[in-house]
């Protein structure tokens, strides 16, 4: 075997994994993909967008209309202009111009202060519906505290710690929570059915027109190990942290020149990698419940489930490198990608112990690894080189 041709071997055999496992995210279908893509550390778009708009970075406002849905994640989102629907995760999403359809929203704080044509499911540590907010059909909301103040169309179902409810709901309201209050200006057309520790308080001038059911609490399922004490804490973060270590040193000692690709990726692109692994599971999920049965799209997914939590190796890893190259950049020796592994791998976990933070943090994590593994497996499919070809039959 030549030169040149012996060199394009080894080249097809070193690009041969990331190639088969391109493939098989090429075979799971995926939504037309007629969107617009925005990311950075702060995104304003103030343009009209006629398309979707899917955008990631550390602050993401719109401020022009939007025809189809606004797809986001990042630190704050902020809707200022109409949108046709919304789906968000951030630490914050703030709600302040109408939309079309339905808001699925999770978040630290999750502000709606407009009209939402449809439904509207939120999550989040604190959610308050303000009083200029009109729900056109259903609200679903799980959180810490929450806030209805504002117009629901039709039902509410509301799961939380402290519930209070000041506006008009015009069916029927489901409650479940450790305190609930009816403030004065709670209006329920239907019947109100409640399950809390203590029983509801229903201020004067709030009314309800079906009358109030109370269901029993259930009771707790004993435990050898309360989950909130600190052993039971501690016991799975350190878990935790042995799993990813063992993950990391494997993945970095079998391709270490992959997985440092993957890494750099991060610390080059991380807004472009947080976007890209926010669509490519969201296209993920929309595929999971339209294509469920056939088997190449189970094993699909499969695979993107493995490489999702696989995703914050990379994270750890750049971060790990980039704090020790500031400690030993004073020697001039760039640190081993071992120890990145190490040093950054404990650190996520610490950030991901910080209360209410830590969520967020490993969201952020797991989209940005998930997303530049699966760019850099992009770029390895789409550099092939060309089938190697005998030399031509000379002519007679």
């Amino acid at each position: 075997m030549t030169g040149p041709m012996r060199a394009r071997g080894l080249v097809r055999n070193r690009s041969g994994p990331w190639l088969g496992v391109a493939a098989l995210l090429l075979a799971t279908p995926a939504p037309a993909l007629a969107f617009v893509a925005r990311s950075g550390s702060s995104v304003v778009v103030s343009e009209a967008i006629h398309d979707d708009l899917y955008a990631a970075g550390g602050t993401v406002t719109v401020t022009a209309a939007v025809q189809g849905d606004v797809v986001a994640a990042g630190g704050t989102v902020e809707l200022e202009a109409p949108a046709g629907g919304v789906l968000a995760a951030a630490g914050t999403v703030r709600l302040d111009a109408p939309v079309a359809r339905s808001v699925r929203a999770v978040g630290g704080t999750l502000l709606v202060r407009s009209r939402v044509g449809s439904d509207a499911v939120l999550s989040g540590g604190t959610v308050t519906i303000d009083p200029a907010a009109r729900i056109g059909r259903d609200l679903v909301v799980g959180a810490g505290n929450a806030t209805v103040s504002g117009t629901v169309g039709r039902n509410a179902t509301v799961a939380g710690g402290d519930v209070m409810l000041e506006g008009p709901i015009r069916g029927n309201a489901e409650l479940r929570a450790t305190r609930i209050v009816l403030r004065p200006g709670a209006r329920i057309g239907g019947r109100l059915r409640y399950s809390a520790e203590q029983p509801i308080e229903v201020q004067p001038g709030a009314q309800v027109v079906g009358g109030i059911e109370r269901i029993p609490v259930p009771p707790r399922p004993p435990s050898a190990v309360a989950p909130a004490s600190p052993r039971f804490w501690l016991g799975g973060h350190v878990a935790e942290l042995l799993a990813l270590l063992a993950l990391g040193l494997v993945v970095f000692g079998v391709a270490p020149g992959a997985a440092a690709t993957v890494a750099r990726q991060v610390g080059e692109r991380f807004a472009g990698s947080l976007l890209a692994g926010f669509l490519l599971l969201v296209a993920a999920l929309l595929a999971l419940f339209t294509i469920v049965g056939i088997p190449l799209s189970v094993i699909a997914m499969l695979l993107y489930a493995a490489t999702l939590y696989l995703g914050q190796i990379f994270v750890a890893a750049w971060l790990g490198h980039a704090l020790l190259w500031r400690v030993r950049r004073r020697v001039g020796r760039p640190p081993a990608p071992l120890w990145g592994v190490v040093v950054g791998t404990i650190v996520l976990i610490v950030l991901f112990a910080i209360p209410y933070a830590g969520w967020a943090l490993r969201l952020a994590a797991v989209l940005a690894g998930f997303g530049a593994l699966w760019i850099r497996v992009w770029s390895a499919a789409s550099s092939r080189p060309p089938t190697a070809v005998g030399p031509p039959t000379p002519a007679a």
